[in-house]
């Protein structure tokens, strides 16, 4: 996946409400910009921390630029929460993700009963159809994956969801996709919400698949590289 539009360096200042975040350009200017992802973005928030800008002209928008990459210890991180989604709808679409059964067909934002929506359903030839949630990983701590980094109530939904899902006989899949290269090992961040940790436990017990992707980030260019190991 390539990021089309030229990317524009600054420096991250500070972050307002979720959404939201001042940058400062090269030539001393400053703008606010609109930052694609809600979580809290642990090691990507150092005021002074060279970022990388796309510039937007869609009608209606409150910002002129979109926060795309940030520049970690080891590298860049892609922080945009719908690059992964681009990236696995693409694995499915061609050669597919490690594990799961070529899918014949692919419909994303699938709703369920209850309401709430999962990224994927696949439809196979040889094996149940799957449902599959797709999650964004960009803390790292010493080597290791981290996730979620804040409280994830929606989170622990989408994983009761695909239990519930494979104990009905479904194939059910949660894959979380790093989006850094420094990552060793992957475990969920039970220090900040061990709800989760605990749902994450239960679910693959009762059947749910995990899959871990790291990104191969060389901007403007991302692409799935490799799995990580679950903790």
């Amino acid at each position: 996946m390539i990021f089309s539009q030229p990317l524009i360096p600054a420096r991250f200042l500070q972050r307002r409400q979720r959404f939201l975040a001042e940058v400062e350009f090269p030539d001393g200017g400053r703008e606010w910009v609109h930052v694609p992802n809600s979580g809290a973005l642990t090691g990507c928030l150092a005021p002074g921390q060279e970022i990388l800008l796309t510039r937007e002209s869609r009608p209606g928008r409150k910002t002129g630029y979109t926060w795309r990459f940030s520049r970690g210890p080891s590298g860049w991180i892609c922080i945009d929460t719908l690059a992964p989604n681009r990236l696995v709808a693409d694995a499915l679409a061609g050669a597919g993700l490690a594990g799961l059964p070529l899918p014949k067909s692919v419909r994303p934002e699938v709703v369920l009963p209850q309401g709430s929506r999962l990224d994927f359903f696949l439809e196979c030839d040889d094996a149940p159809s799957i449902y599959l949630e797709v999650k964004s990983v960009t803390w790292v701590k010493e080597g290791v994956a981290l996730f979620p980094d804040g409280v994830t109530s929606r989170g622990r939904r989408h994983l009761e969801h695909l239990a519930a899902l494979a104990a009905q006989g479904f194939g059910a899949w949660q894959v979380f996709v790093v989006q850094r290269e420094d990552a060793r090992r992957f475990r969920a961040a039970a220090e900040v919400d061990p709800a989760y940790a605990r749902e994450l436990a239960r679910a693959a017990q009762k059947g749910v698949q995990i899959l871990v992707m790291q990104e191969k980030v060389n901007p403007p260019e991302i692409n799935l590289a490799s799995c990580l190991p679950l903790i």
